[in-house]
């Protein structure tokens, strides 16, 4: 049985004392820092010199401008699916 094909691939990884959150579209070579719930770039260790960046679609946005971008938005995120009539759960 083929496997189906994805339209995205999410990645996390750490390094430098800091999250990294990426995305890689169906059809592109390298990933790009994207995360549309905060930060893409997220410090976690105490002593981490790397301050916390939004990016969508591996643009940097300033904090700011990333807000109102994610406040513009009509519904759920296209990665997201309503969850059935009855049901309270999400994805």
């Amino acid at each position: 049985m083929a496997r189906k094909e994805r339209a995205y691939e999410y990645r996390s990884i750490k390094n430098e004392g800091a999250i990294y959150r990426l995305i890689r579209f169906q059809g592109d070579v390298n990933y790009k820092l994207h995360s549309w719930d905060g930060p893409a770039i997220e410090p976690v260790d105490p002593g981490c010199k790397l301050k916390k960046e939004y990016h969508l679609n591996g643009m940097q946005y300033s904090r700011e401008e990333y807000d109102e971008i994610i406040s513009d938005q009509e519904g759920l995120p296209w990665y997201k699916q309503a969850a059935p009539k009855g049901e309270t759960h999400r994805n």
